[in-house]
């Protein structure tokens, strides 16, 4: 028996052994962080375990309650279909095991601080008018997942100092990569900064590197690829930040992502201060208020 609940992460699958081992190192971040039995069941067919598989070895171990974290970056088909049959067939399979489930990590303030280092990294200098941040996904037939990235791309832009950014698709849905680097090189842009809003290493992040290959052998455009957030120790506090809400539920109230929540650039006085309209806001920032 254990006093905390198990918990089960539920990934889309991988046909990319690079995927598959970040996830194994994922798995042990947050065995280390949580100290409870921890595993991942994949959705797809080509992935072992299976989600009902990935159960059966956490209760194996003496897990009676269990807590179940779509480990997927937006709402799209898998979370809103895929991830709820699964966790479906756990309940049926494992009747005596409580199954509390979790939220998508979505736009979490913890992977735009890990965006942000990922970007930091690779670049450095003043950003030129003729530089594009270019924040990539797979793509979805949701509208609602797409939209989200072009959220994500925006808000992270604000945090670079970037002033063009550009969000693609890696496929499924428009614009992809290839067509919106080419734009940019037709736009006169110099330097791209690529980053993939991708949790773990896959085939589909390896196409868009194709693209930015070819691209940039015909414009001779200097692209900077800044990775993906990868099996990273931040990337483990928001799954157990998922977790956590499902047994202590989600103090916030309607963001995530607001600048009294967020320090983000020009605004870090607004962190923690009283949300009491413009006037009070702005009395804040200049500093009249104590």
């Amino acid at each position: 028996m254990h006093t905390r609940p198990g918990l089960l992460t539920i990934a889309h699958g991988t046909r990319d052994q690079r995927g598959a081992d970040e996830m194994d190192e994922l798995l042990e971040h947050l065995r280390r962080r949580l100290h409870a039995p921890v595993g991942n069941g994949w959705l797809e067919e080509f992935a072992e375990p299976d989600v009902v598989t990935a159960a059966g070895r956490l209760v194996e171990q003496g897990v009676t309650r269990m807590v179940t974290v779509p480990f997927l970056s937006f709402g799209a088909g898998h979370a809103k279909t895929d991830v709820p049959q699964g966790v479906a067939e756990l309940r049926a399979a494992f009747p005596e095991v409580t199954v509390r489930h979790g939220r998508v990590l979505g736009l979490h303030p913890e992977l735009f601080a890990l965006a942000r280092q990922r970007v930091e990294a690779v670049r450095s200098g003043t950003i030129s008018e003729d530089e594009v941040l270019l924040v990539t996904a797979s793509g979805s037939s949701d509208p609602d997942a797409n939209g989200d990235l072009w959220k994500a791309a925006r808000f992270l832009a604000e945090g670079t100092g970037h002033r063009w950014v550009e969000a693609a698709f890696a496929g499924v849905t428009w614009p992809t990569a290839d067509v919106v680097l080419r734009r940019a090189v037709a736009a006169g842009a110099r330097r791209v900064v690529l980053f993939s809003w991708s949790l773990l290493a896959g085939l589909l992040e390896r196409r868009v590197a194709r693209w930015a290959d070819q691209v940039a052998q015909e414009s001779r455009i200097e692209i900077l690829d800044a990775g993906r957030f990868g099996p990273d120790p931040l990337v483990a506090d928001v799954v157990l930040d998922r977790y956590r809400e499902v047994l202590e539920g989600d103090p916030r109230m309607n963001c995530d992502l607001c600048a009294y929540r967020v320090p983000l650039p020009g605004l870090e006085r607004r962190v923690a201060a009283p949300s009491a309209g413009g006037r009070r806001a702005a009395a804040v920032e200049e500093g009249s208020e104590t």
